[in-house]
């Protein structure tokens, strides 16, 4: 199914709704909290993307006289939302891709959940998974759309010969539409990720935590981070596991990835710094060090950081470079908020990388998708540089523009195996401020492998 849905086919859906083949129906499946009814949700969706693409609407079924609304309509349809359509998408189809989920009125002015299931698919979609217990969805099927209609795996030669005649057409336009885009000088665009504020509020939500928390310090202490900061939050997409609060800390615990001196999402068990739960956040501060002064805590150690059961993390950190006496690696002093080093970002956002990969593991069970957002405050008049003078860098790279926020999203299963292919493209618009520094696929292989080795 290619082109674009308006909102009137969608409405068309409804007026008088017969299952096809590129249609089918589902009551009102709980999305949110029944894993059996995900299954047999990913289940439509599996077989109509092996179909060339389709719709599943849900909140309706097939009786004698007709398709009709299902009983027990839920009180609000937020177990039908676009991020929890994708995340049931990511975890049972393999390759993933990204369902659009429409609120559409019936001739009665009902309002019913319609799945858009894309098609153009280049090789089979398998299930990566299966259902509870095994049922409902098997562990690597190919499920087909089939006259009745009826959701099944292929039977006959020729149910596989439509399939794979399906792939190769959709391999062929693509070459062609690739070859096509070469002529004509077009740039063709990468899938995007499911659109979502909910990753944008958790941030400006824990932004706002540490202004309340650092109001009444000094503006010169470290922990205002006046020279700047850099911060990462990411949201992991998935389906979580079953954990009772009391468990929540060593989870913490245990995703910490050391690959450095100061790792980020520490978690410090002494007293003064212990992390702590609020609003049904874990949150740390070690900028609120009782037993150092305010005035001697500098803004590399200053850290704050959320980390949410439901798979949100936030950190916020001023840069090592800032560290006044406490310069990193024992180089020469430093003025704060004069220079910005060629290798920390890559560490850093490595690090924090294999953390949110590990803390998906600890956290959720099956394929999760990590959502993630960097952004760098306080670059304007900071100069490229290497501060253990392991790197040469031309003197005088110098940034004009004060902040940049970078994104990705990735499976997290391939993070730790495709480190640097990930680091490369999202870091590189950072880099390039300075006065178009081009950072090199080497440059980032050879710092994560210093990295991975605790080489520092």
């Amino acid at each position: 199914m290619t082109g674009s849905i308006t909102r009137e086919r969608l409405s068309d859906l409804l007026v008088d709704p017969r299952e096809d083949l590129d249609f089918e129906v589902k009551n009102w499946l709980d999305l949110q909290d029944n894993n059996e009814d995900k299954a047999t949700f990913a289940k439509a969706v599996l077989a109509l993307a092996n179909h060339g693409g389709g719709f599943v609407a849900l909140g309706l079924v097939e009786t004698e006289t007709g398709i009709v609304e299902a009983e027990d309509r839920p009180s609000t349809l937020d177990r039908y939302n676009q991020d929890l359509i994708n995340g049931i998408v990511q975890n049972y189809c393999d390759p993933p891709f990204h369902c659009a989920v429409h609120f559409v009125s019936n001739p009665q002015e009902d309002i019913f959940p319609i799945v858009v299931v894309p098609g153009g698919h280049r090789s089979p979609v398998r299930a990566r998974r299966a259902g509870p217990h095994g049922n409902i969805v098997q562990n690597n099927a190919i499920y087909l759309r089939k006259p009745g209609p009826r959701s099944e795996t292929p039977q006959t030669a020729q149910d596989w010969d439509n399939l794979l005649a399906r792939c190769l057409r959709n391999r062929r336009d693509e070459m062609f539409d690739q070859i096509r885009d070469l002529i004509t000088g077009a740039v063709p665009q990468q899938e995007q990720v499911s659109e979502s504020n909910r990753l944008d509020n958790w941030t400006q939500d824990c932004f706002e935590r540490w202004r309340n928390l650092t109001c009444d310090i000094p503006e010169q202490a470290g922990p205002k981070l006046v020279h700047g900061y850099y911060n990462f939050s990411y949201e992991i997409i998935g389906e979580r596991k079953n954990i009772a609060p009391t468990q929540f800390p060593q989870i913490l615990s245990d995703s910490v990835v050391r690959h450095s001196g100061w790792p980020p999402f520490w978690y410090p068990t002494r007293e003064g710094i212990t992390p702590y739960l609020i609003d049904g956040s874990v949150e740390c501060w070690l900028g609120g060090d009782t037993q150092v002064p305010v005035l001697n805590r500098d803004a590399a150690h200053s850290d704050f950081w959320r980390i949410h059961p439901d798979g949100l993390a936030f950190l916020l950190r001023g840069y090592q470079e800032d560290g006044g006496g406490n310069q990193p690696f024992g180089s020469i002093n430093i003025a704060p908020g004069s220079a910005f080093d060629v290798s920390l970002p890559i560490w850093r956002v490595g690090e924090t990388l294999l953390h949110a990969q590990r803390l998906a593991e600890n956290l959720f069970e099956g394929p999760t998708t990590i959502k993630f957002v960097a952004t760098y405050g306080g670059l304007s008049g900071r100069e490229l540089t290497s501060i253990d003078n392991r790197r040469h860098i031309w003197d005088g790279r110098v940034s004009r523009q004060d902040t940049i926020t970078l994104n990705t999203h990735v499976d997290s299963q391939i993070i730790g195996s495709n480190l640097p292919e990930i680091i490369h493209p999202l870091l590189s618009p950072l880099y390039a401020l300075f006065d178009f520094f081009e950072l090199s696929n080497q440059l980032v292989v050879e710092e994560l492998t210093r990295m991975r080795s605790n080489n520092y």
